[in-house]
């Protein structure tokens, strides 16, 4: 074993991190892999998820464990295992759900609620760093501990500490043009299901930062409930990633951070699925319109400027002004939309209009569609 964690140990520290509110079995419940090279330390990492009663009244709770190296091959390096959602706590999806813009760690634009978390749990990471000064920090996180996880490796390689990430269906958290400096310096294996709606989510302009080990179904595969889950047997990220070694046997990872110049035929919509590789699709054709009409740096910028959903009715009015430019832009616009409302289930639904109205609407259903489908799966394997 390297001074990587194994995908099945990262996977171990993702799943046991949600046993936090019971430290007795935290500490029973780790594999022998993890207890050859780590110990659970006695460290506390609080912070305060969603919502404004919380933050209003400081309710702050769990959210992370550590633990230090116990051989010489994990000598000063430290883990943190950051909680994902649990939907017995409500708050904790006001916090997915926040389509905000802020700054965050190295002056990025990224996700307003998942950067509200991460900061309340600063006081504690920093408490924890300046006591044990770690030559390494593994960072590693499920669905929102994922989304976290990212935000406290992209600080922490920012303090000049080696930082080493490992996410399991993550959702995105940084805007498209911070992808770049968001990746510097930091090792990140991000695994994901093909089924998982979640790190699908929040939609463009957020995107991941790095290619993804798509370790169970492939991205055609319609999203479903159990694909988010770590434990469950449907299919559950411990065991898809336990027959593999490291990660280099995984094989080609997937690459959704960039995308490709797309145009879909309006006649062509049917072929649309509800599913991880016609999202990306999706997004795909959507970039390759904003890029054609010369809006997609204006736009960019109005998501950096942090408007929220407010940000999708500046799209709707230019997107709908820009089939004033040429009628291929406006066949383009359309092809858009109809594979939309075929990806959301509405395929009976013509495009007869491109109104503002109309495409909001649109892109509404796409969002609150993808929401609702990741909403769900969390419920469904809390």
């Amino acid at each position: 074993m390297s001074g990587t964690l194994s995908p099945s140990l990262a996977a171990d520290i993702a799943t046991r991190v949600y046993d936090i509110s019971k430290p007795a079995n935290l500490k029973g419940a780790f594999s022998t892999e993890f207890r050859n090279y780590f110990k659970v330390t006695n460290s506390e990492i609080k912070g305060v998820s969603g919502g404004l009663v919380n933050q209003i009244l400081n309710r702050s709770s769990g959210f992370a464990f550590t633990a230090v190296g116990t051989t010489p091959k994990f000598k000063k390096h430290h883990i943190i295992g950051i909680r994902g959602t649990k939907f017995n706590s409500p708050a904790d999806w006001l916090t997915n759900g926040n389509v905000g813009v802020t700054v965050g760690p190295k002056n990025l634009a990224v996700h307003a609620g998942f950067n509200k978390t991460f900061n309340s749990l600063k006081p504690s990471l920093n408490r924890y760093i300046n006591e044990h000064s770690p030559r390494c920090l593994h960072i590693v996180g499920h669905s929102l501990g994922g989304a976290i996880a990212e935000l406290t490796a992209i600080w922490a390689s920012n303090h000049g500490i080696t930082s080493k990430l490992y996410t399991f269906g993550a959702p995105r958290v940084v805007l498209r043009d911070s992808v770049h400096r968001a990746a510097l310096n930091i090792e990140h294996y991000r695994v994901t299901h093909g089924g998982d709606p979640v790190p699908c989510i929040p939609v463009w302009p957020f995107t991941h930062t790095v290619a993804e080990y798509q370790t169970a179904m492939n991205s055609g595969t319609f999203f479903n409930l159990g694909a988010h889950s770590m434990d469950e047997a449907t299919p559950g990220y411990i065991n898809t990633v336990a027959g593999y070694r490291d990660y280099k046997s995984m094989g080609s990872k997937i690459n959704t951070a960039k995308y490709k110049h797309t145009i879909l035929q309006y006649a062509q919509r049917h072929q649309a699925s509800f599913s991880h590789r016609w999202q990306q699709i999706i997004t795909d054709a959507l970039v390759t319109i904003l890029k054609t009409t010369g809006q997609y740096a204006f736009l960019t910028g109005q998501a950096a400027a942090g408007v929220g959903l407010s940000f999708y009715d500046i799209m709707a009015r230019c997107l709908s002004e820009s089939i004033l430019q040429s009628p291929v832009i406006a066949e383009e616009l359309k092809g858009l939309l109809g594979h939309i409302l075929v990806f959301v289930g509405k395929g009976t639904r013509t495009v007869t209009e491109m109104s503002i109205k109309f495409i909001r609407w649109v892109l509404g259903l796409m969002i609150n569609t993808l929401y609702m489908k990741a909403k769900q799966a969390i419920e469904f394997v809390s």
